[in-house]
This record gives structure tokens, C-alpha cells and sequence, in this order.
């Protein structure tokens, strides 16, 4: 049997994988995704400093572990089943790579607890979930890994509420995507010509569902829109095959 924490880069994977250690030996595995911020590799070697073990590094041969390979393949980002990305570059490299006796360790957090228990309605797998054990919530989280002297993501420097992709598609807020457009310009503007090529209009200005290109400036507030969830455990995925 194997004790598996799916780590991603965030600090509540970081804090769950740390505590899982504690208690057993684990393999500590990461689905690699080219989009998200290139400080993410430092991150993760701090962490493996952290955990006195190397992380196993998985990436999704067919699409150069890249999200912008699969929507050119499918001609798909996102839309009413969800995002193509999430299982092609992630969920389908754990059902790969995982063996019906694994037990699976994953990072929701103590503010997380329904998402968890969705995912055991749907999951048949063998699941900890040591941060909800513990009751430590994302915040907590964050002052942890600080705590450890580990300099957090680039991207929560920046004021983002997830370590996704620079630019995610699963994203709908016009405030998400005008910071994207302030901070990163050229992803922005990436996806904009994507999905505009692609018919897929991402974001909505009231009631109104636009093309990135048609978003105006300045328009939405992130901080006030929900937060973009992104994992290989995430149970509103479809299954792209």
C-alpha cells in the first residue's frame, strides 16, 4: 500500500503533505503544467528541502503538459462541462499513475470541508485529508509555510487567491481577468486571441457573456468573485476522453 500526497504547488498542499509525513511514508507527486507561474519550480524545491524528499514530477506526454496544447487538439476551453485541462493535464496522469490499494492525500482545508465530503460522494478512492483533521484553514496554511522560512508563490505576492495557471480557463470574473491583463499582458492577451479563435466567451459583464477582448478596462472586482478551483481531485471535472 502507498500513501500518496498529491502536491501542487500551493501551501495547503505543502502543509498537508508536511503532516502526512509525519505519520507515514509517503511519495509525494506533482502534475506539471507549463502554464503555471515558472516561480512554482522554486517553490517546489524549498518544499522538497522542507520534506527531506524529492517530489515525483508527472507531465502529460501528449500535450507537452501544456494547457494551450489541449484546447488547440480539442478546440475547446471551457464552457458548460467544464475545462478540458484539469483532467487531461491532471486527473487523468493520478488515475494513470495510481493502484486500487493507494491511499490519496489531498489539501482541502477546514473551510473546505463540503467540497471534501462532494468528492467522497464521488470518488471511490481512499482519501486523508490531514489539514481537515488538524481543522487548519487556507490562511493558516500560508503563515505556516512562511513560518517554515519558505518564501511563498509569486502569485500570491500578487494578490491572487490560487496558484493556477497564469491565465485560468476555468476563470469567469471580469475582475480575474483584468488583473490577468495588468499582470501578465501578454498570457492575457494569448487567451484573448485563443478564445476568440475558438468562439469561447470567457468572462461576463453582467448578465452578458463577452470574449476577453471585449472586456473593458477596469470593469469587476476580483477579490469579491469565487474562488478558482483547480486539481486533480476536483469533482466537477468531466472526463475528457
Amino acid at each position: 500500500m502507498r500513501h500518496i500526497s498529491w502536491f501542487s504547488c500551493g501551501a495547503a498542499s505543502a502543509v498537508a503533505t508536511k503532516l502526512a509525513l509525519q505519520k507515514n511514508e509517503i511519495e509525494i507527486v506533482r502534475c506539471v503544467v507549463k502554464e503555471e507561474h515558472p516561480d512554482n519550480d522554486r517553490f517546489a524545491e524549498d518544499c522538497e528541502k522542507w520534506f527531506g524528499q524529492k517530489i515525483v514530477n508527472l507531465i502529460a506526454e501528449e500535450y507537452d503538459g501544456s494547457i494551450y496544447k489541449v484546447f488547440e487538439k480539442r478546440g475547446y476551453i471551457s464552457g458548460i462541462q467544464g475545462a478540458p485541462c484539469t483532467y487531461l493535464l491532471k486527473k487523468r496522469l493520478r488515475l494513470t499513475y495510481e493502484r486500487p490499494d493507494d491511499v490519496h492525500i489531498f489539501g482541502y482545508t477546514a473551510d473546505e470541508q463540503s467540497r471534501f465530503d462532494r468528492f467522497l460522494d464521488a470518488n471511490n478512492i481512499d482519501v486523508q485529508a490531514p489539514l481537515i483533521e488538524k481543522g487548519l484553514t487556507h490562511d493558516e496554511c500560508l503563515a505556516i509555510v512562511q513560518d517554515a522560512g519558505i518564501e511563498l508563490p509569486v502569485m500570491y505576492h500578487l494578490g491572487y487567491k490560487h496558484n493556477n495557471c497564469i491565465g485560468c480557463a476555468k476563470a469567469q470574473g471580469a475582475g480575474y481577468w483584468n488583473k490577468i491583463r495588468k499582470d501578465f499582458p501578454n498570457e492575457f492577451q494569448r487567451m484573448a486571441s485563443l478564445s476568440r479563435r475558438l468562439g469561447a466567451r470567457m468572462t461576463r459583464v453582467g448578465n452578458k457573456r463577452i470574449f476577453l477582448d471585449e472586456l473593458p478596462e477596469g470593469v469587476g472586482r476580483y477579490m469579491d468573485e469565487p474562488e478558482i478551483q483547480c486539481g486533480i481531485f476536483c469533482e466537477a471535472v468531466k472526463d475528457f476522453l
